[in-house]
C-alpha cells in the first residue's frame, strides 16, 4: 500500500511523493507545479559519514553496549539524519575489537539501526603523531593489514571507511589492499608531502577526511598536504561546518574546487553533542564543551571533535560557502551516498530509492525538521 507526502524539492518545484510501504522505497514522483512559498521542503534524509557519538552516546566508550548504541537513533532523527557511520577513533586493539562487535550486536538487535548504518568508519590508529589532534599519542600505531582484517572480521565486514596518514610506513600498500576490498580510504591527521598524497590516490584513496583540520598549526607554504588534496579530483573532501573548524574563505575554496559532487558535509560530533557545557572524557583524553558549542582538548592543545548536528551543518555551509539549498542538501546526501556505494542509502528523491526522507523548513541556524521517514516508516515528527 502506498502513502504519499507533498512538499517542495529544492531546485525542482512542488511534488507529491508516493512511498511503497511494503518495499520501503519511493514508488512515484508527481510534479504539481512551481515551488510553493508556504509549503515545507522534502529531501533525502541526511547522511553523516563521521559520527563519533551523539547525545551522550560514545561509540568508543569502554562501557558501550548494544542498547546504548541503539539509543542514538531518535536524537539523530530529530536532526534529519537517517544514515550515519558510527566512527571509532584511535584506541587499544582490544577496545576496537570489542566495540565493533557491540555495533554488530546492535545491528542484529534492531533492523532500524541496520537500515541507518551503511557501514562503520575507523579513524586511526594509523595516524601521524604530529597531527594527532585529540587522538591519544600512546595508542597510535603503524599500518598493519592483518590487524585491520581482524577488526573487519569483528565488524562483520562493515568497516566501510578507514582514515589514515599515508606517509606512515606501509600506509600506501594498505590503501591499495583496502580499496580492492571495497573500503573507502580517507587521508587525514597527516603531514604527508604532495608526492605521498599523489601515491595514495594512485593506490585508491578517495576521501580527504575533515580537510583543513587534522594537521599542524603551521605548514610549509608549498610542500604541505593541503594543496594536493584540493587539486586531486579523485578525492572527495569532507568538511566540518560548525563555524569553528574552518574559516569562511577555506570553506568557500573547498566548495568551489570540489563541487558539484565531491564536497561532503560531516559533523565529526562526539558524545557531548546536545549535552550541557562542561568537561568530558574521550578515549582517556579530557575534552571540554564550551558554552558557545566549541569542543576543545581540555589542555587547549587542539579542537576535540564537535557538538554539531547535520541540520545545522547544512545551514552553516550555505552561509559560509554561499551555496544554494539544493547544493547544500546534495553535499549531505547525494555526495556521501555516491562515495560509499552502499545499499540502503537514499541519494535523491527518485522512484526506486529507499524512502529515507526528511520534511523540513530552511532556517539560518539549522534546518527545522518536521518529520523523518526511514524506509517509508515515519520514525519521528515534531
Amino acid at each position: 500500500m502506498d502513502t504519499s507526502i507533498q512538499g517542495n524539492i529544492p531546485g525542482r518545484g512542488f511534488f507529491r511523493l508516493a512511498i511503497d510501504r511494503s518495499s520501503g522505497a519511493i514508488s512515484a514522483l508527481q510534479a504539481l507545479g512551481p515551488q510553493r512559498d508556504q509549503a515545507p521542503f522534502l529531501a533525502p534524509g541526511l547522511i553523516d559519514i563521521q559520527l563519533n557519538g551523539f547525545a551522550g552516546i560514545d561509540f568508543s566508550a569502554p562501557d558501550l553496549e548494544p542498547e546504548r548504541a541503539l539509543a542514538v537513533l531518535e536524537p539523530l532523527w530529530r536532526t534529519g539524519t537517517t544514515s550515519f557511520c558510527p566512527t571509532l577513533i584511535t584506541n587499544t586493539p582490544e577496545r576496537l575489537s570489542r566495540n565493533f562487535s557491540i555495533l554488530e550486536q546492535a545491528r542484529r538487535a534492531d533492523p532500524r539501526f541496520a537500515r541507518s548504518v551503511p557501514c562503520y568508519h575507523l579513524e586511526g590508529p594509523y595516524l601521524s603523531p604530529e597531527a594527532r589532534g585529540v587522538h591519544a599519542a600512546e595508542l597510535l600505531r603503524l599500518p598493519d593489514w592483518d590487524e585491520f582484517s581482524e577488526w573487519q572480521e569483528d565488524a562483520g565486514g562493515h568497516i566501510g571507511i578507514l582514515t589514515l596518514a599515508p606517509e606512515l610506513a606501509g600506509a600506501v600498500e594498505l590503501t591499495g589492499r583496502a580499496w580492492r576490498a571495497g573500503v573507502v580510504v580517507g587521508l587525514g591527521h597527516t603531514v604527508a608531502t604532495p608526492e605521498v598524497i599523489h601515491a595514495a590516490v594512485r593506490a585508491g584513496a578517495e576521501l580527504s577526511t575533515h580537510l583543513g583540520n587534522g594537521c599542524p598549526q603551521t605548514l610549509d607554504r608549498h610542500r604541505n598536504p593541503l594543496w594536493a588534496q584540493l587539486n586531486l579530483d579523485p578525492l572527495s573532501a569532507s568538511i566540518i561546518c560548525d563555524g569553528f573548524h574552518l574559516p569562511p574563505d577555506l570553506v568557500s575554496v573547498i566548495y568551489r574546487l570540489k563541487r558539484p559532487g565531491r564536497c561532503i558535509l560531516i559533523t565529526d560530533a562526539t558524545h557531548v553533542a546536545t549535552l550541557p557545557p562542561g568537561r568530558y572524557t574521550l578515549v582517556g583524553t579530557e575534552i571540554e564543551l564550551l558554552p558557545d558549542g566549541k569542543v576543545i582538548r581540555a589542555d587547549g592543545g587542539s579542537l576535540g571533535g564537535s557538538s554539531l548536528a547535520m541540520n545545522r551543518a547544512v545551514s552553516v555551509f550555505m552561509r559560509l560557502a554561499g551555496a544554494g539549498l539544493d547544493e547544500a542538501i546534495a553535499a549531505a546526501t547525494y555526495n556521501p551516498a555516491r562515495l560509499l556505494r552502499r545499499p540502503g542509502l537514499c541519494a535523491a528523491l527518485v522512484p526506486g530509492q529507499p524512502a529515507n526522507i526528511m520534511r523540513f523548513r530552511p532556517a539560518e541556524e539549522g534546518l527545522k525538521i518536521e518529520a523523518v521517514y526511514l524506509a517509508g516508516e515515519e520514525v519521528w515528527a515534531s
